[in-house]
């Protein structure tokens, strides 16, 4: 197995994770990680703590977010992480902002809908479990399980298929071409998340005509033929590979066994024009 020096791909609970900042930043400086890039969902407001809280505990940080894309085309989830993002990112805070106000809308039904069917559950009860942002389905999760610990509800048992068409269209998911070129307007590297979960391996070829610039060549949910997989649209692309833990919860995911050696991420840089 490698050494993991980069972690490119992390959450908070400024997002769906549930640590707070300096809790996953003290986790990668005991798993020996160099360079961690928190990359919550859809916000980029809490960057300037991520980063004055990793030069406390000394570790290297890139900035970066994780873009909720949708192809509408082909009915598909695409997850766009965003890295070496600048101070300022217009174009992204835009898009994401209207998109959360549609989640938490979103979200709020879903809870309603929930108390109709007689679950002892409210907003105030899964805002607990995301004290920094709105409401996420893994908050309203964990909310239920807190209150009915006996039942360990499942996501699927809850929310359904992570492919039901009708819901991914109801909660607004920003289009997958907005989302890149937002991205690139604001000078940040679009890659291209956990292609395996969501089956976006056929659709590699139109992402990179929209300016995808990269893809995750090592991610907590492949399996050995998508590490090849990915490596072979990287080649044929010409795209910069990425990776990470895609860490949330940390009874789930460990760190330290997705991501990229150092010789990995010499090569990100390089390829991507950048430095740290």
């Amino acid at each position: 197995m490698k050494q993991i020096f980069a972690d490119l791909h992390s959450h908070t609970n400024h997002s769906d994770g549930l640590l707070e900042i300096d809790e996953l930043l003290k986790l990668a400086k005991n798993a020996q990680i160099e360079v961690l890039a928190i990359t919550d969902h859809d916000t980029t407001d809490h960057y300037e703590e991520i980063r004055e809280k990793a030069k406390e505990i000394g570790i290297r940080t890139v900035k970066g977010v994780e873009i909720s894309c949708y192809d509408y085309q082909v009915d598909k989830k695409v997850h766009i992480v965003a890295l070496f993002l600048p101070d300022k990112t217009p174009h992204i805070d835009k898009l994401c902002g209207a998109f959360l106000e549609k989640r938490d809308a979103n979200h709020r039904k879903l809870i309603k809908d929930l108390k109709d069917k007689g679950y002892d559950i409210d907003y105030a009860a899964c805002k607990k479990f995301s004290p920094y942002s709105i409401v996420f389905k893994s908050n309203i999760l964990d909310a239920l399980n807190e209150r009915y610990p006996e039942e360990n509800f499942t996501f699927k048992e809850v929310f359904g298929s992570m492919k039901d068409k009708k819901k991914n269209l109801e909660m607004g998911y920003i289009d997958v071409e907005d989302g890149i070129k937002a991205a690139l307007a604001d000078g940040a590297i679009p890659i291209l998340a956990h292609p395996c979960q969501y089956e976006n391996y056929p659709e590699v070829g139109k992402y990179v005509s929209f300016g995808l610039r990269g893809i995750e060549i090592s991610h907590r949910l492949m399996k050995e033929e998508d590490f090849d997989l990915t490596k072979d649209l990287a080649e044929k692309y010409d795209l910069i590979g990425s990776g990470g833990s895609d860490f949330h919860d940390p009874a789930k995911h460990k760190l330290g066994k997705f991501g990229l050696s150092k010789e990995e991420f010499d090569k990100l840089l390089e390829k991507a024009g950048k430095k740290l």
